[in-house]
């Protein structure tokens, strides 16, 4: 753009990236929705696109409504918090038809839907030292932009710590070097809050004191990180132990886990995700299950209370061995773990025919080798848990090619207010 002046744009589409797009396509505006005719500043250009953020509307949809959240129109945090939630989630369940469009299931499942708001327990926050403004800033990122967005609270992050940014915001200011503190890690648990502390030069004792003060004030557990993961450490409260806990009631199982293993963001999913899966598996006493991509075992644990027995398969070697102390402190034998690289074009799967039923639960890269896999031994049920349609989309097209039937797909809504679709996919023969 030649100047920053406002313009007025009518908007055609939703983008499934989180902004509305013009007729042309050549003018994209971040908070506002197909049909609407908005007042726009401009924000960005990216890609020989212009990108506008909106500053009035002056046609609404029937869509929109009121964003929780103050910082709602720059912070990246979320994309769609002025889009009626049902919208959203139906929004994204027609990405996901879109995407199965070649392979469409024979069935279409509900939603499944929890809150809105207070509902993220792990994420990474953006921390700067701004000059201009002299104070630091904690947060996301804004839209587009590298900087962190200016926020006093968080409608989406846990209340335990969403609610707490001001107080984060000035122990962080408070250090000797706050410029060397780039960002974040949080985690909460059932009962406990952690964060932990990237910092890229040594602190001083007086800077340690200060973060267990902000932990004793606030609530927080704090760790720190001054160089790799394996630098990370507990120094408040002084207690030696380095694990949350998350429960699953309907198992009677409970997890722990470190601030930066891996752990579904939204707990009330999860455990509503957890049920539909063993649903969709049906599973029974006598049935051998593979769970590929286990994580802490998250899935493992729960069939393990039906299945005879279970593996579980995953990359990290810090995973598995976390599913193994949480099988043991929750009494269960039948379930073991392994490391194994499931992205390997000569993946080899101990015992692999011996198993009936399997439960695919991959990042965004999706599960190709393990689906190669699938197509030619067959077992009985595949239930894939998806991060990304597009990968899920392919990947059931090698399973149908195999001779699968595609029993059912849903949306998971893991990620309100954000641009993320999560599924579940159920496979049988």
């Amino acid at each position: 753009m030649k100047n920053n002046d406002p313009v007025t744009i009518t908007l055609t589409t939703l983008h499934p990236d989180g902004y509305a797009l013009s007729a042309d396509g050549k003018q994209a505006v971040l908070g506002a929705l197909a049909g609407e005719v908005v007042v726009a500043e401009p924000w960005a250009r990216k890609h020989k696109r212009h990108y506008f953020k909106t500053r009035s509307v002056v046609t609404a949809s029937a869509d929109r409504v009121e964003p929780p959240c103050a910082a709602a129109s720059h912070c990246g945090g979320c994309s769609f918090q002025h889009f009626e939630p049902g919208a959203q989630i139906l929004f994204k369940q027609q990405q996901l038809v879109n995407a199965l469009a070649q392979f469409q299931p024979e069935m279409l499942l509900p939603p499944l839907m929890g809150p809105l708001l207070g509902y993220r327990s792990k994420a990474r926050l953006g921390v700067k030292y701004v000059d201009k403004k002299a104070r630091v800033l904690v947060g996301f990122r804004e839209k587009l932009k590298p900087y962190v967005a200016e926020i006093a609270t968080c409608k989406v992050l846990k209340p335990s710590v969403g609610e707490q940014l001001p107080a984060l915001s000035q122990a962080i200011a408070d250090l000797s070097e706050p410029r060397s503190v780039p960002q974040i890690e949080v985690a909460v648990g059932d009962t406990e809050t952690a964060l932990v502390i990237r910092h890229l030069s040594p602190l001083t004792a007086e800077d340690s004191a200060r973060l267990q003060l902000l932990g004793e004030q606030a609530g927080f557990s704090i760790y720190l990180q001054p160089g790799n993961e394996s630098t990370v450490h507990k120094i408040y409260p002084q207690d030696g132990r380095e694990r949350l806990v998350y429960s699953l009631p309907a198992y009677h199982l409970s997890y722990e886990f470190h601030p930066l293993d891996f752990t579904q963001v939204n707990q009330v999913i999860n455990r509503q995700m957890i049920q539909q899966a063993i649903a969709l598996l049906d599973l029974q006493g006598e049935d051998q299950v593979l769970d590929a991509f286990c994580g802490i075992g998250n899935f493992s644990l729960p069939m393990a209370r039906t299945a005879a027995s279970v593996l579980g398969l995953e990359l990290s070697p810090a995973s598995v061995a976390r599913a193994q102390e949480n099988a043991a402190l929750n009494g269960i034998s039948n379930a073991r773990f392994g490391v194994s690289d499931l992205f390997s074009e000569t993946l080899e799967i101990p015992d692999f025919h011996s198993f009936n039923k399997v439960l695919l639960d991959p990042p965004r890269s999706g599960a190709l080798a393990v689906c190669k896999k699938l197509a030619t031994h067959k077992p009985k049920r595949v239930v894939y848990v998806a991060c990304n349609p597009v990968t899920l989309a392919r990947d059931a097209a090698i399973l149908v090619a195999g001779g699968y039937r595609f029993e059912a797909a849903g949306v998971i809504d893991m990620f309100p207010h954000t641009t993320h679709v999560e599924s579940i996919a159920c496979f049988s023969r």
